[in-house]
């Protein structure tokens, strides 16, 4: 019995935990993409794959990070290779000059 009730609270505070960094990435995300929607002229469809792939460079980051004790090159190391696998994806919808003004936004997001 007191494995059951061990196993229940420990599966809570897991989900708990991954919930607030998935809240984390959807928040900041979100961000961005209000903000690059209002500097740009981008469709719909375009702006949930933004806002997919904003969202899954954040919440890997988050994964990669958070409680691994990483120095801070080895943090730059992480968001060095997130960087370049959205630019990557980002090119593959979007021109190279609309990549550069997305990037610029996003970063612009992030002080606000």
């Amino acid at each position: 019995m007191k494995k059951i009730i061990t196993i229940c609270v420990l599966a809570f505070f897991t989900s708990f935990t991954q919930a607030q960094q998935n809240k984390f990435a959807a928040d900041r995300a979100e961000n961005a993409v209000s903000l690059i929607k209002a500097n740009m002229d981008i469709s719909d469809s375009d702006i949930v794959f933004l806002k997919e792939t904003l969202y899954n460079k954040y919440a890997s980051n988050a994964s990669k990070i958070r409680g691994k004790n990483l120095s801070e090159d080895e943090k730059k190391q992480v968001y060095r290779s997130a960087f370049t696998e959205t630019r990557k994806k980002l090119m593959k919808v979007f021109t190279n000059d609309e990549v550069k003004k997305i990037i610029k936004l996003e970063k612009e997001s992030f002080k606000k």
